[in-house]
């Protein structure tokens, strides 16, 4: 009897950088059906494979330094493995890259946001005009266009003119891999001492930090820890100086799942007063965990969250001590053990992509 080999997902990660985005990588390779291939090509340099994945999954590639050099080796490593590949293999591009014009095969892409578009503060020159290339090729080279939000379907049709049909709203799922473990030791020493936290991610200049340390003031005995990924903006280092907060402000880099999820699940509320998101991952995480969480008006925020997170009603200082004061007072969430998964997730993702591997689209009409 024949054995039908299984199906071949290309993933391309030359896009994928600091933040949610590699969160989404690292689950989708760990959740995707079993019975199916993967082949990952120009992951970022420091990401591994995740434990307990399930399809067969090859490592082809890493991404190198330098821009124009990683887009190059990328288009290449896509043109040699999609030339190769049987009828009925597709590229999955993790966000809007040009390396995708290397792809022989049809390509879906997951937009995550258009920062660089409507929150284009802190991009250099040449960032806008790589990401303006990128973002013209997914929208002319992409089968189908998977949106983490309807607010990013949202603005992508306004900027780019991009038709319903040729695009689909999916959202990341929000459990964590794994359970709690003990925090950075000095939020043991923290809490032993009777202190308490609040938790703000700080990756992008875009996360709106500085409002969270503008705020600390009228937040008395609370330390407040800024979640890095690794990536320090200096704008947040200006800001604790300027406030004169240093004592109580803690950065930290990138943490491994287990004190992350007790960093977040340890805190007094989870602040995300971000001036622009795409989805808003760390929102939704901090819900699952049990955490009062507070989010910026952003729409895309109130849309992660479901509407259970505190909103705030401004994008200034005052208004967030209100909404964490209002958070406070509330009884606290219960962790959520039913909420979206990322099983659910991917596989809602695996499907999408089936459904869209047909020939390539004719050139979308040029942005506006």
């Amino acid at each position: 009897m024949n054995v039908a080999e299984p199906t071949t997902t290309v993933v391309d990660a030359s896009g994928v950088g600091p933040g949610g985005i590699t969160r989404t990588l690292t689950e989708v390779v760990r959740h995707w059906p079993a019975g199916q291939r993967l082949v990952v090509v120009a992951a970022p340099a420091g990401w591994q494979l995740p434990a307990g994945h399930v399809a067969e999954v090859e490592l082809l590639s890493r991404q190198v330094a330098g821009r124009g050099q990683a887009i190059g080796r990328a288009a290449a490593s896509l043109r040699a493995i999609t030339g190769r590949l049987k009828p009925g293999a597709r590229v999955l591009s993790m966000s809007p890259s040009a390396a995708i014009l290397g792809s022989r095969l049809p390509v879906t892409t997951v937009v995550h946001d258009l920062a660089f578009r409507l929150w284009p503060h802190d991009l250099s020159a040449a960032v806008r005009r790589y990401r303006q290339i990128s973002y013209g090729t997914a929208v002319r080279r992409s089968s189908l266009l998977i949106c983490v939000s309807a607010r990013t379907r949202h603005d992508l049709a306004g900027l780019y003119a991009v038709p319903e049909e040729r695009t689909a709203v999916w959202h990341p799922g929000s459990d964590l891999a794994a359970s709690p473990g003990d925090p950075p030791a000095p939020l043991v020493e923290l809490r032993r001492r009777g202190g308490s936290w609040l938790v703000v991610a700080g990756h992008a200049p875009h996360k709106g930090v500085e409002l969270a340390v503008d705020a600390l003031p009228s937040l008395p005995g609370q330390v407040l820890v800024v979640l890095t990924g690794g990536n320090r903006v200096q704008r947040y280092d200006d800001a604790v100086r300027r406030a004169g907060v240093a004592d109580r402000v803690l950065f930290l880099d990138h943490l491994p799942e287990s004190q992350y999820a007790a960093t977040v699940g340890g805190a007094a509320a989870f602040l995300m007063p971000s001036h622009f998101e795409g989805y808003g991952l760390p929102a939704a995480e901090a819900l699952r965990l049990g955490t009062p969480t507070v989010v910026s008006p952003d729409p895309a925020l109130h849309e992660a969250t479901g509407g259970r997170a505190v909103r705030m009603t401004a994008w200034t200082p005052q208004a967030l001590v209100a909404a964490v004061t209002e958070a406070a007072a509330r009884p606290r969430p219960t962790p959520d053990r039913h909420g979206r998964s990322w099983r659910t997730s991917v596989a809602e993702l695996a499907d999408l992509i089936a459904a869209s591997a047909g020939p390539r689209p004719a050139a979308a009409r040029a942005t506006r």
